[in-house]
């Protein structure tokens, strides 16, 4: 009798596809989704059966329970059969692949975190064993290999299997351990199923980052609360303090003589610091010319004869000037953003121009003078953060200021004396620094006077005139950066107004009083809020 060779046919389905066995080969059918399907890996464990030899018949097999494995994202697992398989598929090969070691004996190689099934089938086509694959990221520990199921397990199954418990410092690890920005996360447990994430992080993406490896951990049974705090939603307050302390001294004398000898019809005339105009006006209009005591510090005095008139202007200045300017501006900016301030004015400055017709025009455009801030904040941690600041002084002044003809007049357009900085550091909260510092100390000195008169030793001083200027001048710029948060209580503020009352009339005039009279001053509540309270 002539046997012919023989088919079989076994199907196993599973999530998301069929897989249909022919004589040691594997073929998997994938139902329709929405992404493309991955192909699971089909791997036969002994060669097909040869033409001509009839098959055996199936045995009886009953249906095996999954047994779960966890396994670590980068190592292997060797894992024994209960019994010889034919084929083993992995279902995901992109969380892990499968390679037979022996018909007894699997190896599983981990690939990317992650859940997958490992189902091996006997020659016939019956289930030998499914495996539930947990692939963990990190060094998580790994779950004990559970026994080969006994008889009576394969028949009727096991109810449950105890859960691994929740490590949450092997959570915090990995997490830790994924991005350089995850080092202020901590993890901790509410209760054998609940992990809880605290602790603060850059931004959203960083949370769910961890979000995501701590269910993974946990698996899809355990919940795990995320109480991150992002860190771009931090407010800071910077405090700049602008000190500067500016003095002139300036010290003049001087002699202008004016002296006229008569001889007859000769008139010889002699006046310093004067031109060849005023010199022959006054020689023929001798005496003391009022014009020049134009200034307080000018003394004339004189001495007439009938032959001569001697006129001497003694000019002698001292002046003192002492300037100190102390600003302190406060700003609150959310990290990221820019944040900027003005304390003083803008003064107009025209502008002319021309249109296409040729006509000239004016326009006017202002210019900003005063206590200027500009920073942007970038919070790094919980205590630490990044600066980009811009703090400024100027005020008008005379030096370099220009005069305008315009419209049949001139227009003086005044010069800006300016101290500027502009740095980017990194500190902590409460942390104060000095960005910009000015020691400056200037000496001018001039001589005016008669050429060989006032070289004279002594007496050389009466045809000469001398002016000394020194200034001196002292800036410092601190700026304090601080973490803050918004007031809940508005109590919690003061206002320089609050328990102010001015003064009556009759307070103010007889008196002199700016406080109404009988209202005492609420007492100082330590140091002046300023809209913010410190972390």
């Amino acid at each position: 009798m002539k046997r012919s060779a023989a088919s079989h046919c076994a199907a196993i389905l599973l999530a998301g596809g069929i897989l249909v066995s022919l004589g040691g080969a594997a073929v998997l059918a994938q139902t329709p989704t929405d992404q493309p399907p991955v192909a699971p890996q089909v791997v036969p464990t002994s060669p097909a059966p040869t033409v001509g030899v009839a098959p055996t018949a199936p045995q009886f097999r009953p249906t095996p329970v999954p047994l779960p494995v966890v396994i670590e994202a980068g190592s292997g697992r060797l894992i024994q059969l209960p019994a010889p398989a034919a084929s083993v598929m992995a279902a995901d090969p992109r969380i892990a692949r499968v390679q037979p070691a022996s018909p007894t004996s699997l190896f599983v190689m981990a690939v990317a975190p992650g859940r997958t099934t490992i189902i091996a089938t006997a020659d016939d086509g019956s289930p030998v064993a499914e495996y539930d694959i947990t692939v963990r990221p990190g060094r998580g520990v790994l779950a004990p290999q559970p026994p080969p199921p006994g008889p009576l397990e394969q028949i009727f199954g096991r109810d449950r299997r105890e859960a691994e418990p929740l490590r949450p410092a092997a959570v915090e690890s990995a997490i830790r351990r994924s991005h350089r920005g995850m080092a202020g996360v901590r993890v901790t447990t509410a209760g054998p199923n609940v992990l809880v994430l605290n602790g603060t992080v850059a931004n959203a993406a960083d949370a769910h980052r961890a979000e995501t490896i701590a269910r993974s951990f946990a698996g899809d049974d355990r919940e795990v609360i995320n109480n991150l705090e992002l860190l771009s939603s931090i407010q800071v307050n910077v405090r700049v303090r602008v000190a500067e302390i500016s003095r002139d001294i300036t010290r003049g004398l001087g002699f202008n003589w004016q002296a006229f000898g008569r001889a007859g019809e000769f008139v010889l005339g002699l006046r310093t610091g004067q031109s060849a105009g005023q010199v022959i006006d006054a020689i023929f209009r001798p005496g003391l010319d009022p014009s020049l005591s134009v200034a307080p510090s000018i003394l004339g005095l004189g001495v007439t004869g009938n032959r001569y008139d001697i006129n001497a202007i003694i000019d002698a200045l001292a002046q003192d000037r002492l300037i100190s300017i102390l600003a302190e501006p406060n700003l609150t900016a959310q990290s990221g953003e820019t944040a900027s301030f003005l304390a003083g004015g803008e003064f107009p400055v025209p502008v002319s121009g021309a249109t296409s017709s040729g006509a000239v025009t004016v326009s006017i455009e202002f210019k900003q003078f005063g206590v200027s801030l500009a920073f942007v904040p970038t919070v790094l941690g919980p205590d630490r953060l990044n600066l980009r600041i811009r703090p400024e002084v100027s005020e008008l002044s005379e030096t370099g200021a220009v005069n305008l003809p315009l419209a049949g007049g001139v227009v003086r357009i005044p010069g800006l004396t300016v101290r500027r900085a502009e740095t980017t550091v990194e500190l902590g909260s409460g942390q104060s620094f000095a960005i910009a510092g000015l020691l400056q100390r200037r000496t001018a000195q001039s001589d005016q006077g008669i050429i060989g008169l006032a070289e004279i030793p002594v007496l050389g001083a009466l045809f000469r005139s001398d002016r000394f200027q020194r200034g001196e001048t002292e800036l410092v710029i601190i700026v304090t950066p601080y973490l803050v948060r918004p007031v809940s209580d508005p109590r919690q503020l003061a206002a320089p107004t609050d328990g102010f009352r001015p003064a009556v009339d009759l307070d103010r005039l007889l008196f002199q009083r700016q406080i109404a009279r009988g209202v005492a001053m609420p007492p100082l509540r330590g140091r002046p809020d300023a809209g913010f309270i410190l972390e």
